[in-house]
This record gives C-alpha cells, structure tokens and sequence, in this order.
C-alpha cells in the first residue's frame, strides 16, 4: 500500500511522540536540546556553528529514535523470554547512543565554550583544547565502560555477570 507523503509525516510524527512518551532519555535528550538551542540564539552564533550543533543534536535523536526501534522489535521478537542476541542488540543500540551523545558533548564544548566563557566573565578559552579535553574524557569514561564490562563472561549463549 503506497502511502502519501503527508501520511508519511504523520507516521513520523507518531513514532517521535511514541519515543518521547515512553523512553525517558528521549525527553531528557529533549530539554538538552532545547537548551543547546536557546543557548545558541541567545549567543549568537554564527550560522555555521549553529549548523553544527544541530547536526549533533540530530545525531542522538537519530540514534536513540533507532535504539529504541531495535528495543521493540527485540522485545516483540523474545516476548518474555530472554534470549542472549537480543539482548546484545539491544546494548549496541544503546552504545551508539552513548558514542553519539559524547560526541555531541565534545562539539557543544567546542563549539559554546568560548561564548559561554566570554559570557561569564572567564579569561582565555582555547576551544580547540577544550575539545581534545572533551575527546580525553570521552575516551576515558568509554575506557571504565569497557573495563567495567569485562567482568562479563559468555557461557554457552548465555551473559553472566561477575560480581
């Protein structure tokens, strides 16, 4: 069944209300964005810069609108029971939302540190070491994920946990 284009939309429209409605780090993922953006005309950017800030923003909205797909499915899929692949999908789908939302991080710091820092009266604002201080960071919490997650042990299909 062909749809028109307007349904189209209004099926998008549904599924971004169901996402915010049911998935509270969509809503979360909201308000920050809002605020990035208020941020973002209150300062002043220049276009390019505000470009990429949406960019970012669409990015985690992108990957959380997409992790939360893979969680229905995964959960229609299995029903009430567990099954190990499912849950893998699901903890890579809400990896990439992870990485994305770092990644948005960085580029907000790189990108509203200087205005924000001129703003509140701080002295020298170097963004672009303010952005390898972001990436360390990012680079560093994604290293204690990974640590953390090597107390886990795969038995036969089956994830246990250590500890």
């Amino acid at each position: 069944m062909r749809h028109s284009l307007w349904q189209s939309f209004q099926f998008a429209g549904r599924g971004l209300q169901h996402a915010f409605w049911t998935q509270r780090t969509m809503r979360v993922n909201t308000v920050l964005a809002a605020a990035v953006v208020v941020g973002a005309l209150w300062l002043e950017l220049p276009v390019g810069e505000a470009a990429v800030l949406v960019l970012a923003i669409a990015a985690v909205v992108a990957a959380e609108l997409m992790n939360t797909a893979v969680e229905v499915l995964a959960d229609l899929t299995v029903g009430d029971q567990h099954h190990p692949l499912a849950g893998h999908a699901k903890d890579l789908c809400a990896a990439s939302v992870l990485v994305a939302a770092a990644g948005a991080a960085v580029v907000g710091l790189v990108v509203l540190g200087r205005p924000v820092a001129a703003m509140v009266g701080i002295g020298r604002f170097d963004a672009l070491t303010a952005g390898r201080g972001g990436a360390l960071l990012l680079v560093l919490a994604l290293a204690v994920v990974v640590v953390r997650g090597a107390g886990m042990r795969t038995h036969r299909g089956e994830d246990r946990r250590v500890g």
